[in-house]
């Protein structure tokens, strides 16, 4: 090149022209990958509880009636990956496949909605996302629409309405999300439902159910890590301030559910991670990127985590709790439950001046369960005191006691 005569150099390759390039995007892929298969599962404790097993019965090959827990869309898919083989890890690596994949989309939808360097920032950032990494080790209905949503959002046109209409058949409440894919997420996500409610999914919980946001606003830690309020540094110009918009959005869906957790708040999580990347100074995705990575060591210790004694040592000393007591569980309101909902405690619709939740190692450990969302939801809304213990004995978990008092 020359100017006026004069010799120029060309202008050094920047890493980033003006979109991400393959070989990045392959390299995020990878990243994300190994983090789900490698670092994060311990084999060995791999288990497939509550609701989960549904759909490893679906992948052996047995009947899975319509429910809300058992989508057809998806027992359908995993029958056929059952005819393929019978090792019931091949679950957990199609789900580490499409969490990765998941992460790929998410860098591409911040480079077209930001600019690719933020993007590429996103996407690394999401490969060490605890919450992300940890649904993406589980067979439950939760990465699979997940990552069609981030899709649907980064190709957007007529793939926004297959996007959004799949995630509406694997999860119906996506429909509430549907939109941030446009009109036509929308209209797909609302397809997506009736196919559905076609197939026959039922839904108990909704009748005689009610919005639980004023039990649920304060869960803010659904969303993610701590580290993750750095993404408010992120929430400049138009664009920013939109997907802050969005978090807000994906909170309040998620804050409407008796048991909201983790799983609701994913995609919430992920929009904050491209807010951390659009922030002005470097170091504050370095930041990001460190303490993700701290959470996601420890996640790994918390996967499927058997009793290492922590709860018996904290109960050792404690007797019986006192006869008066009202014990409450840490689930939403179910009918016929043998104990109160914690949520009747919450807005005062439960008799006795001595209310008391137990404790037990599964607790402290992930599961696609969600009792360890359940049990920092109790910690964050009420006051906690060791009230006693249970000690069965025969092999049989400790349940330490606390007595409850609301915080807010």
């Amino acid at each position: 090149m020359s100017t006026n005569g004069l010799s120029v150099p060309p202008p050094k390759y920047h890493w980033v022209v003006d979109h991400p390039r393959p070989m990045q995007l392959f390299a995020l892929f990878l990243s994300a990958l190994l983090i789900r298969l490698m670092w994060v599962p311990t084999w060995s404790r791999l288990a497939f509880e509550g609701h989960e097993g549904l759909y490893l019965n679906a992948f052996q090959g047995q009947s899975v009636g319509p429910s809300t827990a058992a989508f057809p869309a998806l027992t359908i898919l995993y029958g056929g990956l059952g005819k393929v083989t019978q090792d019931p890890r091949a679950l957990v690596v199609f789900s580490g496949i499409i969490g990765s994949l998941g992460v790929i989309g998410l860098a591409v939808w911040v480079s077209r909605e930001l600019n690719p360097r933020v993007g590429l920032w996103a996407g690394a950032l999401a490969c060490l996302l605890p919450e992300h990494a940890a649904w993406s080790t589980s067979a439950y209905n939760v990465i699979l629409p997940n990552t069609l949503l981030i899709w649907a959002m980064a190709l957007g046109g007529r793939w926004a309405v297959i996007g959004t209409a799949l995630a509406g058949m694997i999860r119906v409440e996506t429909v509430f999300l549907a939109p941030f894919a446009g009109w036509r997420g929308l209209i797909g996500g609302l397809m997506g439902v009736g196919a559905a409610i076609w197939s026959g999914v039922e839904f108990p919980q909704v009748v005689g159910g009610s919005a639980a946001f004023d039990v649920n606003l304060p869960m803010l830690r659904f969303i993610g890590p701590p580290v993750l309020l750095l993404g408010l540094m992120g929430a400049r110009g138009p664009r920013g301030l939109r997907i802050l918009g969005m978090v807000v959005w994906v909170h309040v869906v998620g804050a409407s559910f008796e048991d909201y957790g983790a799983r609701h708040a994913l995609l919430g999580g992920m929009l904050m991670l491209g807010l951390i990347a659009n922030a002005r100074w470097t170091w504050v995705p370095t930041l990001a990127a460190l303490g993700l990575a701290i959470s996601t060591m420890s996640l790994r210790d918390q996967w499927h985590a058997p009793d290492d004694g922590s709860v018996a040592l904290e109960a050792e000393g404690l007797g019986s709790p006192p006869a008066d007591c009202v014990e409450v569980t840490e689930e939403p309101v179910i009918p016929g439950q043998q104990l109160p909902s914690h949520i009747r405690f919450a807005r005062g619709d439960l008799a006795g001046q001595c209310v008391i939740w137990g404790e037990e190692f599964w607790h402290r450990g992930w599961s696609s369960r969600g009792l360890m969302d359940r049990a920092i939801r109790m910690r964050t809304l009420y006051r906690m005191e060791p009230a006693g213990a249970l000690v069965p004995g025969s092999g049989a978990p400790v349940r330490l006691f606390y007595r409850l008092e609301s915080r807010w």
